[in-house]
């Protein structure tokens, strides 16, 4: 039997259990190595090994001893902060995954756009920023609205938007507060290293799929919706209603981006937005999709498992011969998360067993007890989401029609 190693898992509630199930069924042996054990009540894990994975020389050394053990067939991760670690651990044991010499174009948002410059009119203007001046002469040469956002981070974290040079200085101090390795451990990897870009204007979409020995599989496109502060995710639907053409243009320019980076063996999450010039791309993630995409919308509005392709490109079994259809479906799997509109003491969500009353809804999943305290942005970029909801529905009109009904039954409460 052939065993899996997993750096860490999603950290939100019946996501992360997704991928163990489904290598379980596989036939895999599954081990955990991570910071904290999550308690997952028969997951099926093999075993759970629980280590600082912020100390890569110490998880190296663990899996080395391991493998020794227990032979190691792939190693994974399910978000960004473990990308590089996992690298470094395929290339030590000799597994599939993404070349040393270039996954830093997928964890470095810096390096990642400078690679994304090799494919024409997919970027806007960008510059590395690590100081007060270098904002400056950024915001002088490629203009505002711009985004400044940190180069190693993931999840939304530490996106501002520079509306204009008389804000530089508030959002400069802000965000370096914000990212802030003692605050969070993901800013250690690259510790006051930001990014300044032309905005982007408008709709966002995903674009998820794998690479393979060079050659990029897509699974389909995603419709997402985020804050117009923060860029804060908070809706994705699968698959994207865009029209042929459309769909058909981003895939291409996906492909090429994904290529542009150099990395193989591996999941991709790729985020991009269709402007009036096209469709652009924001960055991409050597990784799967979170926000359920992997876990629940893809395998819901398909009826195929994307995580059984992923877990194949981890082991070298092939996947581009016989790549399935996910996207060439009338149904959408929706996920949708609910946000507090002011920070205080969390008292909880009125009317919220109504949630099972709307026809279609998969999970209601709470991401607060009571008594929790709840933070806006940018004090914190994640302590705002109070509820998260996967549904399904035959269109998007009807995606909208049920997120009014979910609207019009709860309240959320903070005092």
């Amino acid at each position: 039997m052939k065993t899996l190693l997993f750096i860490n898992l999603r950290s939100h509630k019946v996501e992360r259990v997704a991928p163990v199930i489904k290598a379980k069924r596989q036939g895999y042996r599954v081990v955990l190595m991570t910071d904290h054990d999550p308690q997952l009540i028969d997951s099926g894990l093999d075993e759970v090994i629980e280590i600082d994975t912020y100390d890569e020389t110490a998880v190296v050394e663990a899996a080395l001893a391991y493998h020794q053990q227990h032979p190691l067939s792939g190693i994974l991760t399910w978000s960004d902060k473990d990308v590089e670690l996992v690298a470094q651990l395929n290339d030590r044991l000799q597994l599939p995954g993404i070349p040393m010499s270039h996954v830093k174009n997928a964890r470095n948002k810096y390096l990642m756009r400078v690679a994304f410059d090799q494919v024409p009119n997919i970027s806007p203007d960008f510059e590395n920023v690590r100081s007060e001046a270098d904002l400056r002469h950024a915001v002088a040469r490629i203009g505002t609205p711009g985004i400044l956002k940190p180069v190693g981070a993931s999840g939304s974290k530490g996106i501002f938007k520079i509306e204009s040079e008389e804000c530089i200085d508030y959002v400069y101090e802000t965000l370096r507060h914000a990212t802030s390795p003692e605050r969070d451990k993901v800013y250690r990897y690259y510790p006051n290293d930001y990014i300044y870009e032309g905005y982007l204007v408008g709709e966002e979409v995903s674009v998820e799929g794998v690479v393979q020995n060079g050659e990029v599989r897509i699974a389909g496109i995603t419709d997402k919706a985020v804050t117009p502060e923060y860029s804060l995710e908070y809706m994705a639907i699968f698959p994207s209603d865009k029209h042929a053409a459309l769909q058909q243009e981003i895939k291409t320019k996906a492909t090429q981006a994904i290529q542009s980076l150099g990395i193989n063996h591996c999941a991709f999450h790729l985020e991009g937005r269709v402007t009036k010039d096209g469709f652009k791309v924001i960055e991409a993630a050597a990784r799967p999709g979170g926000g359920f995409i992997t876990s629940h919308l893809i395998p819901g509005a398909s009826g195929r498992s994307f995580i059984e392709k992923i877990l194949d490109v981890a082991v070298g079994k092939d996947v581009t011969e016989n790549w399935p259809t996910f996207d060439q479906t009338s149904k959408k799997m929706c996920f949708y998360s609910i946000m507090a509109e002011q920070a205080g003491t969390f008292k909880g969500i009125k009317g919220v067993e109504r949630l099972a009353e709307i026809p279609g809804i998969h999970h209601v999943v709470p991401l607060k007890n009571y008594g929790d305290s709840v933070v806006l942005p940018p004090e914190h970029f994640s302590s705002c989401f109070v509820l998260n909801i996967v549904f399904e529905a035959e269109s998007t009109e009807a995606v909208q029609q049920k997120i009014d009904w979910i609207h019009e039954v709860i309240e959320v409460v903070v005092a």
